[in-house]
């Protein structure tokens, strides 16, 4: 019931909006030309943005279904390689039992399970070592039994248990999943696909929020689906640079010529990323290989993820800021030389967002002008229906849809969040303070019922 009446009141606020552009009369001010320049400026910039991912994105499928049916005549053999899951768990009793039946459901068989227990101080270690036990047990004779290997870790860090993961590793392709996700059977099988070309050395999954019976899931659910959405026309440009830990899967080689994951930036799923296009090497998006992760179900737990996300970021552009605006032979110009300034602008604009959307309020309360809202409804509305036509994953529901009117009001919650996470992230990496891996109570990501 609370999510319904936020949904009331954010569409009466709309409809407010639209109707005041239409039956109130403006008035004509010319004050603080330069702030509204400077706001136009920013706002023309990210939306010219928007407009052209949306327009590349829905080519994706197409240019990707060609390249496949090419791939697919020139097979000699069936493409099975070996591939090796890294789950690293700390403190994930319950969560990462989950994250590993669902693998065991996969349709792909050449694959070996390996989780790594990461110092954790509950009861991860009994419950895998039971759950291990019993699975070989009932496979003893199973001629497609999914190897599960245990591994403990007992120095605390995700990047050293995904490099004990990498130890033990006998795959070809390396695919590293969350402790808190669901994998669906026919993920590994999308992921393994796009390796087939040989130019490939590392891959994106397509990660999606698995409970949105809460306000802030669907939040972090549309903030996903949207963000996943325009890997689409990065892919298709091939200017990836983030695989998120959720979702990732490599070739060997890629570790075996560029090193391990990183013991010193907290994101190490970016740092990576950034690494592998700082070799020139080449990034897909499986927009099929669909995990669904568990996200953050209080603020509190979500400030803190996106914390870490943006101070790892900003370590990340430090240790690799030759790549900005590099004319390298290897590197991709159009990522060195426009998408990376670009992610730059874009921090620069949302450090200052909440000034910014204060200032457009009571500027538009004393012109009695609401036409600059006008733009914003159009733009997420469209996103929302380019998203709908061209995405073949049809799980967004008629609920989807009529989230459309009041989409920009429920980014706002997102612009919150990570405006503060960056004042933070900047602040502390000035004082250099560190920003540990972030842990919040599981719920489950189960229980997906409605938007």
């Amino acid at each position: 019931m609370r999510k319904v009446f936020v949904y009331v009141v954010l569409y009466i606020f709309t409809i407010a909006i639209v109707a005041s552009t239409f039956l109130i009369t403006p008035n004509i001010r010319t004050d603080f030309p330069t702030l509204r320049f400077i706001i136009i400026i920013f706002a023309t910039v990210l939306l010219s943005k928007y407009f052209i991912y949306m327009c590349l994105s829905p080519w994706y499928e197409v240019l990707l279904a060609l390249k496949q049916r090419r791939l697919r005549g020139l097979r000699k053999t069936p493409f099975n390689p070996r591939v090796s899951v890294l789950i690293p768990a700390w403190n994930e009793g319950t969560g990462v039992i989950t994250t590993i039946n669902t693998l065991l459901n996969s349709a792909y068989k050449n694959l070996e399970i390996i989780v790594i227990n990461n110092a954790s101080t509950d009861n991860t270690e009994q419950n895998l070592k039971k759950l291990i036990r019993e699975y070989y047990d009932a496979h003893a004779v199973a001629k497609d039994r999914i190897e599960i290997v245990y591994a403990l870790e007992t120095t605390q860090g995700k990047g050293h248990a995904l490099n004990r993961g990498l130890s033990i590793a006998t795959g070809e392709i390396i695919v590293s999943i969350d402790a808190d996700c669901s994998v669906p059977p026919s993920t590994i099988n999308h992921f393994v696909t796009h390796f087939e070309d040989t130019d490939v050395m590392a891959a994106v999954g397509n990660v999606r929020i698995g409970d949105t019976t809460h306000l802030l899931g669907v939040v972090q659910y549309l903030e996903f689906l949207f963000s996943f959405y325009f890997k689409k026309a990065d892919a298709l440009m091939n200017t990836i640079y983030i695989i998120g830990g959720a979702a990732g899967a490599f070739r060997k080689k890629v570790f075996d010529d560029l090193g391990p994951y990183s013991l010193t930036n907290i994101t190490e799923d970016i740092e990576l990323s950034v690494r592998i296009q700082n070799a020139g090497m080449k990034i897909a998006y499986a927009s099929d290989a669909i995990v669904y992760t568990e996200g953050a179900t209080t603020m509190n737990g979500l400030m803190k993820q996106r914390l870490r996300w943006k101070r790892g970021r900003f370590e990340t552009f430090a240790e690799h800021k030759k790549l900005f605006f590099s004319t390298r032979k290897e590197h991709r110009k159009i990522l060195t030389l426009l998408i990376l300034p670009l992610a730059l602008f874009g921090e620069l604009q949302l450090f200052f967002e909440i000034f910014f959307l204060l200032f457009l309020y009571v500027f538009s309360y004393l012109m009695n002008d609401y036409s600059s809202f006008i733009s914003g409804v159009a733009v997420v509305s469209s996103m929302f229906v380019v998203q709908i036509a061209f995405d073949k994953h049809k799980e967004t529901r008629l609920s989807f849809m009529l989230l459309a009117p009041i989409g920009w009001l429920l980014f706002y919650a997102s612009t919150f969040v990570e405006s503060q996470a960056l004042i933070r992230a900047v602040w502390g990496y000035a004082r250099g303070s560190e920003v540990k891996w972030q842990k919040w109570e599981r719920t489950g990501v189960f229980n997906q019922k409605t938007l």
